[in-house]
């Protein structure tokens, strides 16, 4: 709380500027986050703004480096119920390429709380290939049962398709298209991996189809949100493992 007290003591003004240092002084090195913040706000590119897990879609108004902060413009759809603290997670990606951050808001550009808000420049950032972590197909080689809690149902049972350390696509037998939605949070993704190697933790839905092919099933694509470092860190490891002997028998 003392550090958002003091990014609000940095909203002297009503309205996002910038301002160059004086001339007798040395200009303050930027953060490394303004080199990719700076093209996609001279691109006016859309960007995607995360909250309560639902999505919005802002622009930059104007990278503030001498208060360090990244004025947006007004959250489309309107954002309601924002408040001072409140985490956003913005994101881009182009070509398979993700630049994404999360970080509190700090105040918006007027006092009734509409028009374009600001958040501190980040000191960490992912810059990097969409898909961070690499992906091992199992299926039908390395057969793997699960079950995901989905809202409304008793729980489902599947078999894994593949997996990486960020998520796993799943094969549920059925139609379940109309109780899955974009985004939604499902409070239980179980899969045992390997002796030892266990998934257990909530998910988030970003992908589903139906495939008719070689039985009617639904296809669901699956990001974890609370595992555990440690089953992460081996489950990076196996899938590793498995596609450096899958390499080495080509």
């Amino acid at each position: 709380m003392a550090l958002l007290r003091a990014l609000m003591k940095k909203l002297s003004t009503e309205e996002p500027a910038t301002s160059a240092p004086p001339e007798n002084e040395t200009p303050r090195a930027e953060l490394p986050c303004v080199r990719h913040l700076r093209p996609l706000e001279q691109r006016k590119q859309l960007l995607t703004i995360r909250h309560n897990q639902r999505d919005y879609q802002s622009l930059i108004l104007a990278l503030d480096t001498e208060r360090e902060l990244l004025w947006l413009d007004e959250l489309f759809p309107r954002a309601l119920n924002l408040e001072p603290g409140d985490d956003l997670t913005v994101s881009h990606h182009h070509n398979g390429q993700l630049f994404e951050f999360t970080a509190p808001l700090v105040g918006w550009s007027t006092p009734h709380r509409s028009g374009g808000v600001a958040l501190p420049l980040p000191q960490q950032f992912y810059s990097g290939p969409r898909r961070r972590w690499p992906r091992l197909n199992v299926f039908g080689w390395h057969p793997i049962s699960a079950r995901v809690a989905v809202p409304g149902l008793s729980p489902l049972s599947g078999e894994v398709l593949n997996i990486s350390a960020g998520g796993v696509r799943l094969s549920l037998t059925g139609d379940w298209r109309p109780f899955l939605h974009h985004r939604d949070l499902l409070p239980l993704c179980e899969f045992t991996v390997a002796p030892g190697l266990r998934v257990r933790c909530r998910a988030r839905v970003c992908a589903f189809q139906l495939s008719l092919r070689p039985w009617r099933q639904t296809r669901v694509s699956l990001a974890f949100e609370d595992l555990a470092p440690e089953t992460r860190q081996a489950l990076a490891h196996f899938v590793l493992e498995q596609r450096e002997r899958a390499a080495a028998a080509a």
